[in-house]
């Protein structure tokens, strides 16, 4: 997900107004939401005509704080209020069902207002300061495009007369990961919400960078939840941090949950010491078909902010695979069947390429771009055998971000081998 660009426009109605805008704007930063501000970024000698307009029109999203004063310089067209009512009007004259411009209410008496050329646009009352936290939350969840409730799926017409599908059917792919009526298998509804899930959990702690894993089977098995949970726990590769798909048995808020489509488990860590040592987020799900999901936040955070290790994330996408192997083959596979993989890394603008080992120096390179994405399919018998080169169509494209970042392949062999064989990386 790509960082959304918001510009503030407001009137300076006094100096507790104005502290509250920049409280306004720091909560939405702290948000993971870039935010452009005057008292941040407009300079002494600079046009103040051009801030605004490029504010407006090169952001993505635009909060208008409607107080009194401002609803009144606005509809009179009065400074700088005025100037930008004409830029944004122009945009909604353009686009009327436009969603770019969300109404603020704030220091208003009465019914709420908005400038009339606004239309009747949904708003966010932020009048009571009491319900501040709760207004930059449901603010920070559209800006980001994290509904706090998502439209359920459509189900099937219990008057049809047809008989009702089974919910768990059987699925059967193509070499290239598609069902048969072309649909890719790493993006339908049930990865779709999980996502939706780990992204709120890992949003509510803070946090930003994160792996995603998405694995699903060609031919789809058809599992109880006794039989995956065995699985999950016999396929566990034990290394730095905890493993892929960790199971905290001993912890009742943290072990692993059975559901009717299979099971689950999120970890929150949303602290920076005690007994489990640090903030983290780990979520994963494994369906009973074999369709598996893990987002879990980066290790690097706990160790230097801003980072992302190359030989760490070598070893984490080796083990990604390596347990993807045992899983299958726990399940009782057959090693012919292939896997359709998406492993993602985000949160990665303003991150530096270093190395987590004294041993491995690599000159720091820094990147602008949010997430990497590297889809493949291979053979469950086949993944051991070729884990070198699985790993590096994975974290080349990675590292490539990086201002052009790349290992050997010597480099990507020697992380590897010394990870199956537990050796320090």
């Amino acid at each position: 997900m790509l960082t959304p660009k918001v510009f503030i426009s407001y009137s300076h109605d006094s100096a507790e107004h104005r502290q509250w805008v920049l409280e306004l704007a720091t909560s939405l930063r702290r948000n993971g939401i870039d935010v452009t501000l005057d008292q941040w970024d407009l300079a002494f000698g600079q046009d103040i005509s051009l801030f605004m307009q490029r504010g407006i029109t090169e952001s993505d999203r635009v909060l208008m704080v409607c107080s009194d004063a401002y609803v009144r310089k606005s509809e009179s067209g009065a400074g700088g209020v005025g100037y930008e009512r004409l830029v944004v009007t122009a945009e909604v004259v353009q686009a009327i069902d436009t969603k770019k411009f969300i109404p603020l209410i704030r220091s208003q008496k009465g019914a709420p207002k908005t400038p009339s050329f606004l239309g009747p646009r949904l708003f966010i009352d932020l009048r009571d300061d009491v319900n501040f936290a709760d207004g930059v939350t449901e603010l920070s969840r559209e800006i980001l495009g994290i509904p706090a409730n998502t439209k359920p799926p459509l189900g099937e017409n219990p008057f049809s007369g047809k008989l009702a599908v089974s919910p768990q059917p059987l699925r059967t792919t193509g070499p290239t990961g598609a069902t048969q009526q072309g649909a890719p298998v790493l993006g339908d509804s049930w990865f779709e919400k999980q996502h939706e899930t780990a992204a709120r959990g890992l949003l509510d702690i803070g946090l930003l960078g994160y792996m995603e894993l998405r694995f699903a089977l060609h031919d789809a098995i058809n599992k109880s939840q006794i039989e995956l949970i065995d699985s999950v726990r016999k396929s566990e590769i034990h290394t730095f941090g905890w493993p892929i798909a960790v199971t905290l048995e001993n912890r009742e808020e943290y072990r692993p949950r059975p559901f009717g489509d299979g099971i689950r488990a999120e970890i929150s860590i949303n602290n920076d010491g005690g007994t489990l040592g640090r903030k983290s987020y780990d979520y994963w799900a494994l369906k009973n078909n074999g369709d598996f999901y893990l987002l879990q936040s980066l290790f690097e955070d706990y160790r230097k902010q801003n980072a992302l290790f190359f030989n760490t994330r070598i070893v984490r996408v080796a083990e990604a695979f390596l347990f993807a192997s045992n899983l299958y083959t726990s399940l009782g596979v057959d090693p012919g069947v292939r896997l359709s993989a998406r492993v993602s890394h985000g949160g990665l603008v303003g991150r530096t390429l270093s190395s987590s080992s004294q041993h491995r120096f690599v000159l720091p390179k820094h990147c602008t771009e949010e997430v990497s994405q590297t889809e493949l399919v291979v053979e469950i018998g086949r993944i051991r055998d070729t884990i070198v080169e699985v790993v590096q169509r994975v974290a080349e494209p990675l590292f490539m971000l990086f201002d052009f970042a790349q290992f050997e392949r010597s480099v990507y062999d020697d992380i590897i081998s010394r990870f199956v064989r537990g050796e320090v990386t």
